[in-house]
């Protein structure tokens, strides 16, 4: 338990701010993401093709934007945990 605290010092406080940022703009992609959930699964309708494109094509630019966005995050939030690793005292 000694050990924890200590480590918990060690982590400077911007690093922590920089990791609460990353993980909120990830929380913040929950809306949209629901609204492509409920299109892709939402079977009982009836087709209307025209309809039926032009939400695959706004859904398939929301999916990609969020796609380069989510691998953006994660490869940040992975360098920011290997940063904190790294300066950690042990």
């Amino acid at each position: 338990m000694k050990n924890s605290a200590i480590c918990i010092k060690t982590v400077p406080y911007q690093e922590i701010l920089n990791l609460r940022d990353s993980l909120e703009r990830l929380e913040s992609w929950k809306e949209p993401l629901e609204v492509l959930e409920k299109y892709f699964t939402n079977p009982t309708t009836p087709i209307n093709k025209k309809q039926v494109v032009k939400q695959y094509y706004a859904s398939a630019k929301l999916f990609e934007t969020f796609h380069k966005e989510y691998a953006l995050l994660i490869a940040e939030s992975q360098n920011q945990l290997a940063s904190i690793t790294q300066n950690q005292k042990i």
